[in-house]
Formats: structure tokens, sequence, C-alpha cells
């Protein structure tokens, strides 16, 4: 029995489990992945074919627990090797699933199987986009318990641009560029899944549900509570409107903005039709690939060459989900002045990998339409922002340097005024009952 960091009791039958790729039994968390780090480590990295039968990890250097998005915990690892080479990274960083300190956090377990899978799958020589070297990947398809081994990127280092942080772009030079880097990246590899260019296994391991990706867009929370999220938001707005761009904090905003809930709200069926009506927007995706996911430098034609972290949920969905997903922190001036041309590179980037080719027009709207059909889920920073910010009325901004301590506050802000500015600028209401 080990007690966790919150003093919770975890049985040590918990913090080992039967991977299902590799035969091994992989470590739940830090402490058990420690107490031989250089013995499983060979072991593990033997078994994938990441180290040559007649070389170990002859120790560990160093490692340090790293702060930093949701789900579990994370590691950062320095090895040593008998024999290091070429393909063998000493610095190394470590994803479990679990998170023993986190309840809610390692409720999300589950979403390590399509990290393995993807992780597993990328390290063919031909993976269409930058990923990180994968040493190690499994996970325990019954307890959800695994974790990932890869090389840690060298932000700051080497010509990669440092850690971007989640809807900090303000600090991001040329934002558009590194958005377009992003949606080039996005492209190439859902237009080599439609190409065919793909590994057989990934039609195997993530196939296409229509049913389960409809279901985002259908009715979930009842119109009276929507209803009362919203007044919520709009007294948030009123108490704090330092927090809030002028175009949303009108009364006449308000007033159309729950007048349209309910026509929103009703339109699920018909948003998710035209969302997967269309088979030219399915494709192997990334889900989340926001610029913390990601890492840039510079690439050999000259543009911004984006890679990509972080695959919780990947797998064939619709690629305007995709590209909503990446652009969702971006700051408001992306999306009013730049979205038809970020679109358009998607667009280009996507046929020119061998995807179909896409009508802007339809693309905008799809990606209008996932933003009003996520309003609900939108709301968050009456709630957010006030659990983890104590003198709210301190704040100058959304910008003030205090939340960047504060990653879900900032970033559930952020998201809750993307989409109220997005349902003022684009009438989101309109574009819904328009259909």
């Amino acid at each position: 029995m080990t007690l966790t960091g919150n003093g919770q009791a975890v049985p040590d039958s918990e913090r080992w489990a039967p991977g299902e790729n590799f035969g091994l039994h992989v470590p739940a968390d830090v402490e058990a992945l420690l107490s031989d780090g250089p013995g499983f480590l060979t072991q593990a990295f033997r078994a994938s074919g990441a180290l040559s039968a007649d070389n170990s990890v002859r120790r560990v250097v160093g490692w340090k627990e790293f702060e930093g998005g949701g789900t579990g915990k994370k590691l950062l690892l320095t090895v040593a090797y008998d024999a290091p080479g070429p393909g063998l990274p000493d610095e190394l960083f470590v994803k479990f699933s679990r998170n023993f300190d986190n309840g809610l956090w390692d409720s999300g377990r589950f979403q390590m199987i399509s990290e393995v899978n993807v992780a597993v799958l990328s390290r063919s020589p031909d993976f269409p986009v930058p990923v990180p070297t994968v040493l190690f990947a499994d996970v325990d398809p019954v307890s959800h318990t695994g974790l990932i081994v890869t090389e840690c990127i060298p932000y700051g280092r080497n010509g990669v641009e440092p850690l971007h942080l989640k809807c900090m772009d303000y600090t991001v030079p040329d934002q558009v560029g590194h958005y377009a880097a992003i949606l080039r990246g996005l492209a190439r590899l859902s237009g080599a899944h439609r190409a065919g260019r793909l590994s057989p296994e990934f039609d195997t391991k993530f196939p296409y549900d229509r049913e389960r990706a409809s279901a985002a867009y259908t009715v979930q929370v009842p119109e009276a509570k929507v209803l009362l999220w919203a007044t919520r938001l709009f007294e948030f707005i009123d108490r704090y409107p330092q927090l809030f761009p002028d175009n949303v904090r009108t009364g006449e905003f308000r007033d159309q903005f729950l007048r349209d809930i309910p026509d929103v709200l009703a339109a699920g069926d018909r948003i998710s039709a035209v969302l997967h009506g269309n088979p030219d927007f399915i494709a192997f995706a990334h889900w989340n690939a926001n610029i913390d996911n990601c890492w840039f430098e510079p690439g050999p034609d000259g543009l911004l060459l984006c890679g990509f972290l972080d695959w919780p949920n990947a797998g064939q969905l619709s690629v305007a989900r995709s590209i909503t997903g990446a652009i969702s922190g971006a700051e408001s001036f992306v999306w009013d002045e730049h979205l038809d041309e970020l679109l358009t590179v998607f667009i280009e980037e996507y046929a020119a990998s061998g995807g179909p080719l896409l009508s802007l027009d339809e693309l905008r709207l799809h990606v209008l339409l996932i933003t009003a059909a996520g309003m609900a889920s939108s709301m968050g920073a009456p709630v957010a922002v006030p659990r983890e910010v104590e003198d709210i009325g301190a704040l100058e901004s959304a910008r003030d340097s205090r939340l960047t301590e504060h990653e879900n506050a900032r970033i559930q802000l952020h998201m809750t005024t993307r989409m109220l500015n997005l349902w003022q600028t684009r009438a989101l209401g309109n574009v819904v009952r328009a259909l």
C-alpha cells in the first residue's frame, strides 16, 4: 500500500498493470517507475525495438515531475545508456494515464488508449507530420493504466521555439503564421489518411463511428439550464467588464444571445446532419492541436514547421472539428480577420496531400456550426475564474499576468470570450436558423 500526495492509499496491485502491446506490466505512477527505472526502461525499450538487445539503460541521471495539463501525471527523465547513439534520446518525457492525487483527472485515463495507439503507429518512418520519437507506449485496456515514453522536445533550444502556453497568444510573434503552420500539418495528416498513405491499422484502431460523433451536437443539457448558465454568464460580465471585449457587453447582444439559445438547442439534429453529411470532411485527425500541444521550428521550405504532441481522442472525425479545436485558443483578431485565410491554407494542403478539395464556404459553415453547438460547454468562466482567483476585481484585463498562474481559469475565460465574440460578429443564431 502506498500513500499518494493527497494521502490516498493506493494498493500495490493498482500500481502496475499488464500492457496490451508488448506483454509487459507497466507502472501506473512515478514511484512505481522509479522503483526500478533502469530495469523497466531497458526491458520496455528492448520490447518496443527502440533499444537493441545488447544495449541497456545504465542509470536514471535525474528526474522531475512536470506540472501542466490535465489527466495523468507527467515526468521529465534523464537517463544514461551503456551505448549512446542516434535515435536514443537521453532527455525523456513520460506521460502516465493515472493521477492518484486528482480523482477528476484520473477519470480521464481512458484517453490513453487512443494516445498509445497513435504513439505506436506514428513510429512509421513515413508518418506525415513530426512527432516526438516514441521509445515505448502501452496501456492496459481494462484499467486504462498505461504510459508513453518519448523524447523530450527541446523547447527554446536547437532551433525550437519556446513553449507557447495555451490562451496566451498575445505573447506569440506572428500568431497567424503559427496557426497556418498548425493547419498545414493537420491537413497533411488528414490528407495522407484519405490518400491511403497511413497504415491500414489506423482504420482498424480508429474506425469512424458516425453515431458517436453525431451525438456531440444533439441536445444534452435542458434548455432551462442553458438559459440559467447564460444569465449567470452575463451577470459575471456585468460584475467584471474589464475581462471582456466591448462587443459582448451590450444589453442588445445579451438579449439576442438569450433569444438564440432555444433555436440553437432545437437544431442539434440539423447541425449534426450538416457536419456529418459530407464524407469528404471525415479523415483521421488530431482532436486537440492547440498551440501548447505543438512545437515550432524553421522548415526546409522556409515555412514554419509544426510538430504535434498529445493525441487523446484522435481518430476519424470531421476535419472541421480538428481545425476548430486547433484554433480555439487563438485571439479574436485571428478569428475576425484571418479565418478564411487559415481555412484556405488547410483546404489547399489537404488537397495537395491526397484529400478531396473542400469548399471554403462549406468548411467555414462547419466551423461556425461547431462553435454554436458547443455553446453550453463554453460558458465555464463564471465557475472556473472564481474557483481559482480570489480577487477577480483586481484583475486589470484578460491578459493580467496573474492569470498566467491559473491555467484553467485563463482557458475558460478565453473560450467563453471566443464563443461570445463569434456569436456577435458572425451572428451564429442566424447561421443556425438558416440551415
